[in-house]
């Protein structure tokens, strides 16, 4: 499976044009580590919760797909 990273610049994200993209592992893994680095407010809704816990599943196996 491919997991790869796509940076966009632009003044909305439908107007955004790509600026690079990267499959390199250790680009991605590193990515992903800071992510799950960031700690977002709690929500009180408990989809938005749902949502956050499989983001954050996620991203740990993309992150550890490497080891």
């Amino acid at each position: 499976m491919t997991t790869f990273l796509a940076l966009y610049h632009g003044p909305t994200v439908n107007s955004s044009e790509v600026l690079a993209i990267t499959a390199d592992r250790h680009l991605v893994e590193e990515f992903a580590g800071r992510l799950l680095g960031a700690r977002p407010e709690p929500s009180e809704d408990p989809v938005v919760t749902s949502i956050e816990e499989g983001r954050r599943k996620a991203l740990e196996l993309v992150r550890d797909a490497g080891e």
